[in-house]
């Protein structure tokens, strides 16, 4: 089949000859089909000898085929590296089930299992220590770093990093251990934003990789480096770096890599108002993203192209690449690339004076910012921790306070009986009346005292609630959320990296995209809901047309419409349990309109009645006889959430005419 490939490309050689930028294409193909034909060739080579091999060799063969099946079949990756286990069990040397445990950490790696992947890197690095192996100790917590930064864990992954570091300046005979593990920490310090501490260990792990020749690391390290110069708007020298690396990379024979170095050029240019070169810049590396069909690449080039365009206020031209960004953002599912464009586009349509447009796509902006930003997140807990820092300060000055009142009330007691030894008489009469007005006075001051309490104590639980919130949703956000991303991107690389010819498989691929992507939007609308004490009447009518909008996108055929009556109260709020019931409800009204009823039109009314806000689902699909149908488990669950809010789920449904569903609140 390889052979065949080959023989394909060469006469697309013939028939592009003239054409240099389609026969750098071939070139390109050519040689990643013949590197795979080596990997194929290589890997079966290893399978062969593997079967003739006693089991101490046998243990290095099967480490090898998983490490080599890693990128390519992370099943077999696996399979192969529990093989080298069970074999490295079997003879009971201790430096080979470390090694095995290895393999095994890295195939769970690479199928995107990190918790299973750390647990074997520790029982690696627990081998190694017990048998004083130095360098495998430290490539164990190299190993360890890079999970904890996949996790987030920035802290734990640093800790790891320089003690892989201590190790391996010590004691590593291999030169590429110390730049390695230079980079990483370098990369940890990029997501704080700390750029002059990554230049700093870029700058170390540069030098190194300079001193020993090595002109692959020194290609992407001066690549790095440019791309965090900008950060610190060192547009001269992040230009000067980033040309390097590109003719480093075009040497070495990486050209993939030269659209990457054309876009920082072009960032770094644009920011030194070098317009016309830049633009020259983004159009190159946007011919080579296309050609190798890096489509997140491409989209985020087309939005810096945009920028370009703005810039020189050529604002029909920027409009068309933004617009050609999101329609490839939203086929795959780029969120963060989406609040780039939107905010970009919203710019455009603002400097053109289309008030309309730019309000809509601010909006979209806000929605889909809303549901990527961690800096509100933060500032609504430092400003609860403000807030109950306050709060325990009052409470010291109350407390002072009672204690300087107890201390006059000590001396007007005194001054009371000095009086009365003077005057008798006066003081029995005068001391009941005021033993009696103190009595009341105390009584009622314990009495404000127990109720300011009682408050404090509300609202230290109501605090604590709320912080127990925020912290479900980040760490939902943070590792499911994250974890399916990394999903939805592994199987988009697999689609895109490898040409899958198996129809089913490639479909099967795409359910598990759609259904996981599916699954990110229910993620977020439940973090949505978490996020608030209460949900008002325009966030929810927000959220609401957020999702008919994306109805109307993917339901081609069928025209959403939503209604809301002008008499509605907009100050009117929910409890974040009874908004999320509503708008659940809503969902799934229009999911099964969508999916079973084939409705032309789906009607969403809020109207205004004397018993609250009427809530109705509309459509004019084919309807089914409601008397004669069991309820299934999407209806079951409306109406049992329509009850957790008090209401009551009417559903009407007449065959060929549609069905109704309405709840009031």
């Amino acid at each position: 089949m390889i052979s065949k490939l080959v023989e394909i490309l060469k006469f697309f050689l013939l028939i592009f000859l003239n054409n240099m930028k389609k026969l750098f294409i071939v070139i390109i193909l050519l040689s990643f089909i013949c590197s795979y034909a080596q990997t194929i060739k290589r890997l079966d080579s290893l399978i062969q000898v593997s079967k003739k091999q006693n089991n101490h060799q046998l243990i290095n063969t099967l480490n090898e085929i998983s490490w080599e099946f890693k990128n390519s079949n992370a099943d077999s990756a696996l399979i192969y590296a529990k093989k080298a286990l069970k074999t490295a069990k079997i003879i009971n040397e201790n430096r080979f089930i470390a090694a095995a445990y290895n393999s095994v950490a890295s195939a769970f790696e690479a199928n995107s299992n990190i918790d299973s992947a750390e647990i074997y890197h520790q029982r690696s690095l627990k081998i190694k220590l017990k048998i004083n192996d130095s360098v495998g100790v430290a490539d164990s917590y190299n190993n360890l770093g890079i999970i904890e930064d996949i996790k987030g864990n920035y802290d734990l992954a640093l800790k790891n990093y320089f003690k892989a570091l201590k190790i391996y300046e010590e004691h590593a005979k291999d030169f590429e251990k110390v730049p390695t593990v230079l980079i990483n920490i370098g990369i940890v310090y990029k997501k704080q934003k700390e750029y002059n501490k990554v230049l700093d260990y870029y700058h170390r792990a540069l030098k190194i990789y300079k001193k020993n020749n090595f002109e692959i690391g020194e290609t992407i390290v001066t690549g790095n480096i440019g791309s965090v110069l900008i950060n610190l708007q060192e547009y001269k020298q992040s230009i000067q770096y980033s040309e390097k690396a590109k003719e480093l990379y075009s040497k070495l024979g990486y050209s993939r890599y030269v659209p990457y170095m054309l876009e920082n050029i072009g960032i770094a240019k644009d920011s030194l108002k070098q317009y016309a070169s830049a633009r020259t810049d983004y159009l190159a590396a946007i011919s080579f993203f296309e050609n190798d069909q890096n489509l997140y690449e491409l989209s985020n080039t087309k939005i810096s192209l945009a920028n370009n365009y703005t810039l020189t206020n050529e604002f029909v031209p920027a409009k068309k690449e933004l617009l050609e960004a999101l329609a490839i953002i939203n086929k795959n599912g780029f969120k963060e690339m989406k609040v780039k464009a939107l905010r970009n586009l919203s710019r455009v349509y603002w400097l053109t004076n289309d008030l309309k447009n730019a309000y809509i796509t601010q909006n979209l902006y806000s929605i889909e910012k809303d549901s990527l930003s961690e800096a509100e997140k933060i500032k609504t807990i430092y400003e609860l921790e403000t807030k109950y820092e306050t709060e325990k300060k009052e409470k010291e000055i109350l407390s002072h306070r009672a204690n300087l009142a107890e201390k006059e009330l000590h001396i007007n007691q005194k001054n009371t009986q000095i009086i009365g030894l003077v005057v008798l008489a006066l003081v029995i009469s005068l001391l009941g009346y005021v033993l009696f007005n103190q009595q009341k006075l105390k009584t009622k001051q314990l009495q404000k005292e127990g109720e300011l309490k009682e408050a404090l104590a509300e609202i230290e639980s109501q605090n604590k609630l709320q912080e127990q919130r925020l912290a479900i949703s980040r760490d939902l956000h943070d590792t499911i959320g994250a974890q399916l991303t990394f999903i939805i991107s592994s199987i988009d690389n697999l689609q895109y990296g490898y040409k899958i010819t198996n129809e089913k498989l490639t479909n099967r691929l795409t359910s598990i995209t759609n259904f996981t992507k599916e699954t990110i939007y229910e993620l977020r609308d439940t973090i949505w809901a978490m996020n608030k004490n209460d949900i008002s009447l325009e966030d929810l009518q927000a959220r609401i047309s957020n999702f008919i909008d994306k109805g109307q996108l993917f339901s081609n055929g069928t025209n959403f419409s939503f209604i809301t009556d002008s008499s509605i109260d907009e100050e009117l709020k929910f409890s974040s349990l009874k908004g999320m019931n509503i708008y659940r409800i809503i969902q799934e009204s229009i999911n099964n309109a969508v999916k079973y009823a084939e409705a032309n039109t789906i009607t969403v009314c809020f109207k205004n009645t004397e018993n609250g806000l009427n809530v109705s689902i509309k459509d004019n699909g084919k309807g089914f006889d409601a008397s004669s149908v069991a309820l299934g488990n999407g209806l079951s669950n409306m109406k049992k959430r329509a009850s957790e809010i008090g209401s009551i789920l009417y559903i009407e449904s007449k065959i060929n005419e549609g069905t109704t569903i309405q709840f009031e609140i």
